[in-house]
């Protein structure tokens, strides 16, 4: 029984303690919000002295996903809001979707929070880099929500990082004129001059994806036994008569991986069998190969509105 009442007692009184209590107001028109915009529309704008109208005297700021977030003066803000405003094209930060900004007045703060969920865009004029970084922020303002005392924000560093190495040089890999699997993409091209199509089908990987981007869908692939069935309808209305290399293709070897990347270029003399038309057809090829030298991904670009009628 004393253990019973003993589970009573402490179920009540977890059961009290969980009880729900107001710990301020959430607000989605305020002063505030309207200060917070003013702000924010100075900022893109440039707008040094509107900047320093709407804050108080002890105004600090921080960038807070860094590894030790520090307060800043509004001039590190300013230095910002210029040259934002001035080498970004179409620069603004603007609500996000149907985010809205909310103003809370928290229960015993002697001051109001704005929390806005925001998105950074522009191009970048000197690099031609997009910016589209989301920017989520939290201002602090006065208790009568006219002046911003700090700012808070949380945005994309490795985005602002890509950005910044746009201007930089930076090796990716190596580009080779010659090399053994060079061969892969000449005798894909080789095969589809003879017709043979089980010495093709030889070069891909079981689970190789294939795409043509110009004559389906951007994100559509399909298996190589697929692209075999494909060839096969074509021959029945088609001959190719030449393959012409076209430059030389280029073997990349990017950083990091151990799969090699050939992209070539080339000209196909085409005939359709029904009417007897030939003409000349462009291709551009880029091929991936595993460590074994099969074609696990290939993408390639033709015109077949092109073809002879």
């Amino acid at each position: 029984m004393k253990k019973l009442v003993f589970t009573l007692c402490l179920f009540a009184s977890f059961f009290i303690n969980a009880q729900k209590s107001i710990g301020g107001k959430i607000y989605d028109k305020h002063p505030s919000i309207d200060v917070v915009d003013a702000f924010t529309k100075a900022f893109v704008a440039g707008d040094e002295a509107t900047m320093r109208s709407l804050i108080t005297e002890d105004f600090r700021w921080w960038q807070m996903n860094v590894m030790s977030p520090k307060p800043n003066p509004i001039e590190n803000l300013i230095g910002r809001s210029k040259y934002l405003s001035e080498n970004v094209i179409n620069f603004d930060v603007k609500n996000r979707g149907q985010a809205y900004s909310d103003a809370i007045e928290f229960k015993g703060i002697d001051r109001v929070d704005v929390y806005t969920y925001q998105i950074l865009t522009g191009v970048d004029k000197q690099s031609g880099f997009i910016l589209k970084i989301p920017r989520n922020s939290i201002f602090s303002l006065t208790k009568d929500g006219t002046k911003i005392r700090g700012l808070s924000i949380s945005d994309s560093q490795l985005k602002w990082n890509k950005a910044y190495d746009a201007y930089t040089t930076k090796k990716n890999g190596t580009i080779y004129i010659d090399h053994p699997f060079i061969s892969k993409a000449r005798l894909l091209y080789a095969h589809i001059l003879t017709g043979d199509l089980e010495a093709m089908r030889s070069l891909y990987a079981d689970n190789a994806s294939i795409s043509d981007p110009m004559n389906s869908e951007l994100d559509s692939s399909f298996g190589p036994d697929e692209e075999i069935e494909n060839l096969k309808e074509f021959y029945k209305q088609y001959e190719v008569i030449d393959v012409t290399e076209r430059g030389y293709p280029d073997l990349l070897e990017y950083e990091g991986t151990d799969t090699k990347t050939i992209i070539s270029w080339w000209d196909l003399n085409i005939k359709n069998k029904k009417s007897g038309k030939t003409k000349k057809h462009s291709n551009h090829s880029q091929i991936t190969v595993n460590k074994e030298g099969k074609i696990i991904r290939e993408v390639y670009y033709y015109n077949a509105a092109n073809l002879p009628k």
